[in-house]
């Protein structure tokens, strides 16, 4: 009954680090493209802006 009680702790250990392997990279990248998305599109806003403010070309 010991050894059971053991195995279970060390596949549920494991199977714990196997998931914090896999999502914490994950989670890394998600935020960093992200922040590059968001970035693009404040920068495009601004430049939006700076058109809309000039006067037009002809």
């Amino acid at each position: 009954m010991k050894d059971s009680g053991a195995l279970f702790f060390v596949l549920m250990a494991a199977m714990a680090a196997t998931m914090t392997l896999v999502y914490v990279p994950l989670r890394i990248y998600l935020t960093a493209t992200d922040r590059s998305r968001r970035l693009k599109l404040l920068q495009r806003i601004r430049r939006l802006r700076e058109e809309l403010g000039q006067p037009l070309q002809s």
